[in-house]
């Protein structure tokens, strides 16, 4: 059975006057240019790697010349997409490319500072989230998208390319991930269209599903353990907190970038409205991450510790030892959390 995705266009008005003309100029660029640098944020994650690498892949199958880059390593759940070995951590210092493509960092540094933008002829800046920043020739952003991968997805069509299988499940791991399994806050009817596109260009949702959330290590199983066995409340029940240590990390031999479901837990209990996970970096910095219930900003509140994301998902760093951040966050939802 075939399904005529191309139908849904007309149920998907989501693409307004302004983005269609942002999505115009960057087809544009895309066809002047020769050489092109991809990064996304460091600490990469789905989204950013599969949109990139996605890019890469179609830009090179129309005679360009194209290369990803992360200055930090990438996770192990996205070692099974297409090309991810190729992914390179630094430039030459006087290397200059035609284009550079930054996909969801709220600055031009935030990928990594990998090069400057004096090494980039033009700059597409292309991001989902509610905090960014116009540092592009052309600044592609829509906070309303679920993901960057949905993003790309648009400027694909535009172009009329057609994708290939591996082109296609490098963008789903994007949505699936960003999503949280299509189960997240921020999951739209323009997410499941996206996915429903993607299908039909071969992405294989069995597969994606079991490389990246069905091949974890044993570390990682344990360190979940750990973590659901820290796990209390605050305010009332209202808020749910994990910690993490870095004598958990060491005892078990887990890293650091396995820990990307874990803070979903906590969203699992009655009551609850805040979910946290408090990692420990050293004695004295903490990451925490934030979800949240859909009428509650959890956004609000981290922006004012100089943290970013999403209504319903962000994260911040707090220059303290774990205990001191905890009473710290405690103090900051404990009147939004009971009024």
């Amino acid at each position: 059975m075939t399904i005529h995705v191309a139908n849904f266009k007309t149920m998907n008005n989501s693409i307004s006057e302004s983005d269609l003309k942002k999505i115009s100029e960057i087809s544009k660029i895309i066809k002047q240019s020769k050489t092109f640098f991809i990064a996304g944020h460091v600490k990469p994650d789905g989204d950013s790697i599969g949109s990139a690498l996605a890019l890469k892949s179609v830009l090179t199958g129309i005679g360009k010349k194209a290369g990803v880059y992360c200055s930090d390593n990438i996770p192990l759940y996205l070692k099974f997409l297409k090309d991810v070995n190729k992914i390179k951590k630094s430039v030459k210092n006087n290397e200059i490319f035609d284009c550079a493509i930054i996909l969801e960092s709220v600055n031009f540094s935030r990928m990594g500072d990998i090069i400057t933008p004096q090494q980039a002829k033009k700059i597409i800046n292309i991001d989902h989230h509610v905090m960014f920043s116009n540092f592009g020739a052309v600044n592609y952003i829509v906070p309303d998208s679920s993901s960057t991968a949905e993003l790309v997805l648009n400027i694909f069509e535009h172009m009329k390319i057609k994708l290939t299988k591996d082109e296609a499940e490098c963008l789903y791991t994007g949505v699936v991930t960003d999503t949280g399994r299509f189960q997240q806050l921020n999951t739209t009817a323009n997410s499941h269209i996206a996915a429903a596109k993607l299908i039909e260009y071969g992405a294989s949702p069995a597969y994606v599903r079991k490389q990246v959330y069905e091949n974890n290590s044993l570390a990682s199983v344990k360190l979940l353990g750990s973590a659901l066995s820290s796990m209390q409340t605050a305010c009332n029940g209202k808020m749910a907190y994990m910690i993490l240590t870095r004598d958990m990390f060491k005892k078990i031999g887990a890293k650091e970038d396995e820990t990307e479901s874990i803070i979903n837990f906590t969203m699992s209990v009655e009551g609850v409205k805040v979910g946290c996970i408090f990692k420990e970096v050293d004695k004295n910095t903490t990451k925490i991450s934030f979800r949240s219930v859909k009428n509650f900003d959890v956004l609000e509140i981290v922006r004012k510790f100089g943290g970013g994301g999403h209504k319903n998902a962000a994260g911040c760093t707090i220059n303290s030892n774990i205990k001191t951040s905890l009473e710290i966050m405690k103090k900051a939802f404990k009147e939004k959390l009971n009024a």
